[in-house]
């Protein structure tokens, strides 16, 4: 039996935040229903398309049931009422909560006629505050700018640039669901459910732990907190460093032993002379002081072999090394396939599709197979006639354009 078997969500999310948190949900037994408005959920318009199936929404909202219902109709509450009689979490990642205000369905409504009901809600900034009190729109830019994120990454012209993934989105999604989870664990205790809330901008600060409390505690002095790397003027110049070969790029870690130890082991695994005794690499601070100098003196030795080739030898001294792949190259990596990561669905309309499944394995409670993401209202009337809408109810429904 999966983990979250008989556990039902209602789910009105859109795009990455949300859905990201419902598909950790979904894919380990809940049953989720996506609440969608006509013309669904806005993720269904962004490409790639395969025979009009987006796949980002693809991606992020498999095994999920799709509801689609004009809740701006009386009907539509109505129905939301019903299933929420026999549903345990309530999610929304809205700007604020004002929009399930207006509906009559934000949690101040819904606590005491549903007192085990889980209210979980995903933000930009957090329900309160200054953001929220201007209505400040949340995306994923945003938490990286704001964060610091961005900062500390600086493109090629010299300035700051957005992280080229989703990651606020994701780690907001992972605590959303981490928070839910927990919620659901406290009612077994309580008998009582409870508001639920996380934002991207919260995710983005949890996220810096080491550059937050030395700033929190020693002020900011221009110094790596450890985090930092090779890619930090004044991190470990061997913490992440990245060499071009004959063949690509390698990613190179020597870490987790005194300097003049690692110095050693990567002199011997380059075959060269020279690093160890020279004072300007004695020490990681004298290092730090001459990185480049180091990486000038390194950089013509990696070019000289492929990846094939360096890997051996750098692992042998047990120096952390990796080549630097590209996404497609990195789905090749037959570790997927021992890890059980990648799954195929059979789509209604497009037939098999590949994904990304969970990268959790529980060996007691296992995951079931995946199913597609749902088309627009697939599953409307099932839904319904399992809370107990009756053919005439349901042809009402649809006579009122409640559902389509």
């Amino acid at each position: 039996m999966p983990a979250l078997d008989g556990i039902r969500v209602l789910d009105f999310t859109q795009v990455i935040f949300g859905p990201a948190a419902t598909q950790v949900l979904a894919e380990h037994g809940a049953e989720v229903i996506k609440i969608e408005r006509p013309g669904g959920d806005l993720a269904r318009a962004f490409g790639p398309w395969v025979k009009e199936q987006s796949l980002p929404f693809a991606s992020l909202n498999r095994s999920k049931k799709s509801l689609v219902i004009d809740l701006k109709k009386p009907g539509g509450l109505s129905v939301i009422h019903r299933l929420l009689e026999n549903t345990d979490v309530l999610v929304h990642n809205f700007r604020s909560d004002a929009v399930m205000a207006k509906l009559g369905l934000d949690y101040a409504a819904l606590r005491e006629p549903y007192p085990r009901l889980i209210y979980a809600v995903g933000s930009g900034y957090g329900s309160q505050g200054p953001y929220s009190e201007r209505n400040k729109g949340g995306h994923e830019s945003m938490a990286q700018a704001l964060s610091g994120v961005a900062a500390r990454f600086v493109g090629p012209h010299g300035t700051p640039q957005r992280l080229p993934y989703t990651v606020a989105d994701f780690n907001g999604g992972m605590l959303l669901a981490q928070g839910i989870l927990l919620a659901l664990l406290a009612r077994e205790r309580t008998d009582t459910g409870q508001y639920v809330e996380t934002s991207l901008l919260d995710g983005m600060m949890s996220m810096q732990a080491w550059a937050t409390s030395k700033i929190l505690n020693l002020g900011d002095d221009g110094e790596d907190d450890g985090s930092g790397g090779a890619t930090h003027p004044r991190g470990n110049p061997l913490d992440g460093a990245v060499f071009e070969t004959a063949d690509g790029f390698l990613m190179v870690t020597a870490l987790f032993r005194p300097f003049d130890q690692l110095l050693r082991d990567l002199q011997e695994a380059l075959t060269i002379e020279g690093l160890v005794g020279d004072p300007r690499f004695a020490t990681l601070a004298t290092a730090v002081d001459n990185r480049e100098v180091l990486r000038e003196r390194l950089a013509p030795i990696f070019a000289e072999k492929t990846n094939a080739e360096w890997i051996p030898l750098l692992e042998a001294k047990d120096i952390l090394v990796a080549p630097v792949r590209s996404t497609a190259e990195a789905l090749a990596d037959p570790q997927l396939a021992v890890n059980e990561l990648l799954v195929e669905v059979q789509h209604p309309q497009v037939g098999t599709m590949r994904h990304i499944g969970t990268p959790l394995r529980l060996a007691g409670t296992p995951a079931p197979a995946p199913t597609p993401a749902p088309l627009a209202g697939e599953h409307t009337e099932a839904v319904l006639r399992e809370a107990g809408y009756a053919d005439d109810e349901i042809a009402a429904l649809r006579a009122q354009d409640v559902i389509p």
